[in-house]
């Protein structure tokens, strides 16, 4: 009985041509969705952080646009109100640094310090590249961090349509 039991197992085995396929292909399935996995992971941080840096530039924008009244004080108060904006960045770890703030009459002319704060109605907030550091893409020769800049502009005054 024994040796019966043994023969038939013999014979239910597959050829030696054969023997570890499931090993590798499982090998190979489990290596390329680890880097899917980390390509997701990468790509989320990335647009997480551009989202952030969004919000904030949108923000500080119409802050600093609403503060706006043609005065000198005005023009300060709006630099104030872009700095005490308590948005973050890096899942709202991280203060944003190097924040720009310009000001502007038209659109077409934009200026850090204006001479003149009488005629200015538009405020230009742009958040410098901040780095996303990569985790997983480094390891397959991706870079090692990915910028992340945001621009926002928002006017005092809008322009309103006519029927």
């Amino acid at each position: 009985m024994v040796s019966s039991f043994h023969a038939r197992r013999k014979s239910a085995r597959q050829p030696a041509s054969q023997r570890g396929f499931v090993l590798i292909a499982m090998a190979v399935a489990l290596l390329l969705l680890v880097a899917m996995m980390g390509l997701a992971f990468d790509v989320g941080r990335i647009y997480i952080a551009r989202n952030e840096a969004q919000v904030f530039t949108d923000a500080a924008a119409m802050a600093a646009a609403a503060k706006l009244d043609g005065s000198s004080e005005g023009v300060d108060r709006a630099r104030q109100a872009v700095a005490r904006l308590p948005i973050r960045w890096n899942l709202g770890t991280t203060a944003f640094t190097g924040v720009v703030v310009e000001f502007s009459a038209d659109g077409a002319r934009w200026t850090q310090q204006p001479q003149e704060a009488a005629p200015l109605t538009m405020a230009r907030v742009s958040a410098p590249a901040n780095n996303v550091d990569i985790l997983f893409l480094r390891a397959v020769g991706g870079p090692a961090s990915f910028a992340v800049p945001a621009h926002s502009v928002a006017a005092s005054n809008p322009v309103r349509l006519t029927e």
